[in-house]
């Protein structure tokens, strides 16, 4: 351990993700039908994995390798495949092997160059963003104050919101995870926002497990949970625009609602009985050890909220030449977004309005 270095002051280890490939929706500069020497949209998912090529700097006889991204045609096949054979796939299925939202998914306000990659980076109005400053041929991270929509850089759009999901393709499971990224604040706001609702389900689940077995469970979050990325056409402010989301697998919201659904049951039957205030004080005890064993999604969130720095400086200068920005580009206001709700949507707070459907008045403490 290295305090500073490979871990933060408080013991917090630092990590750098190997990614096994990556998942995109749009093509590099230089790629696509129309070859544009900017990031634009394709429309549908391609697998990417990471190659190595040499390359001749300049007019020089000297020869450096560059490492590139490119369409990984072996797992591209098997995505093609998993959508019946449609040659432009909009749906991958993903599992999780994260039990926490944040231990999987990163937002922030971010800035890069192509040259040098990640150069400032942090987590809106408040928070103290990491700025990469150069002096007399020296790098050096910086704390500055993060002014959110008053910074120059935000207004001139150099400063944009990112997004970064780790997950595990089921087309090619394997110890590594693969990462997409995006910059489309509909996109940004949208996974986060179903991370937040499902995580609030499954507690709401595992309550009523407890309940059930009468004692102390252990938790095991979003480990194990099977997702669908889709990429999809949405209208914001009068433009086609592509967004993707976050939706569960029908096998996962059943395991979710199955338990849930017993609860509800449970209540409806005690509430008909005398005296039955309190019945379901078990559960209620339940969620008072959940609360307090551990941190909470939120709180983990919040111990990175001054915008750590990845130490892996050539991967986010990677990241800045790669990245998909086109596939969902368009940076409009959220109010403006007009996209048609699944009927898999859960309420803002289905957490506290579950239990408290669950839950009596009375608090018994549990044997």
């Amino acid at each position: 351990m290295i305090k500073g270095m490979t871990h933060n002051e408080d013991g917090t280890q630092n990590k750098i993700t190997k990614y096994r490939g990556k998942i995109s929706a749009g093509y590099g500069p230089g790629e696509g039908p129309e070859k544009k020497n900017y990031p634009t949209a394709s429309g549908f998912f391609r697998m990417m994995k990471e190659v190595t090529k040499n390359q001749r700097l300049g007019a020089s006889t000297t020869i450096v390798p560059v490492k590139e991204w490119v369409v990984n045609d072996e797992v591209q096949k098997k995505l093609v495949a998993s959508c019946n054979n449609n040659p432009q796939p909009r749906r991958i299925e993903i599992c999780c092997l994260y039990k926490e939202p944040a231990e999987m998914w990163e937002s922030s306000l971010s800035m890069y160059s192509q040259n040098d990659g990640l150069i400032c980076k942090g987590h809106g109005l408040g928070s103290t963003a990491k700025h990469l400053v150069f002096e007399d041929g020296d790098r050096r991270w910086e704390p500055r104050e993060c002014l959110f929509e008053e910074c120059p850089d935000y207004k001139s759009g150099k400063c944009k919101a990112t997004g970064l999901l780790k997950c595990f393709p089921t087309i090619d499971l394997a110890p590594n995870p693969y990462r997409f990224e995006t910059r489309s604040i509909n996109t940004v706001i949208g996974i986060e926002s179903s991370l937040s609702d499902l995580m609030s389900l499954v507690h709401s689940a595992h309550l009523v497990k407890q309940m059930e077995a009468g004692s102390r469970l252990p938790f095991d979050g979003l480990f194990g949970a099977k997702f669908f990325l889709v990429h999809r056409k949405a209208k914001s402010g009068g433009k086609n625009i592509f967004i993707t989301d976050l939706m569960p697998t029908p096998e996962f919201t059943e395991s979710v609602m199955e338990p849930i659904r017993r609860g509800l049951l449970v209540k409806a039957k005690n509430s008909k009985l005398i005296g039955a205030a309190g019945s379901m004080s078990l559960l209620q005890e339940a969620g008072h050890m959940l609360l307090e064993a551990g941190k909470s999604s939120a709180e983990i969130a919040e111990t990175d909220a001054e915008g750590a720095v990845p130490l892996d400086l050539d991967d986010q200068r990677d990241l800045a030449v790669n990245f998909n920005s086109g596939d969902d580009e368009e940076v409009v206001e959220v109010s403006e977004v007009q996209v048609q709700k699944e009927s898999t949507s859960v309420p803002e707070d289905i957490s506290r309005k579950a239990v408290e459907a669950l839950m009596g008045d009375q608090v018994t403490p549990a044997k």
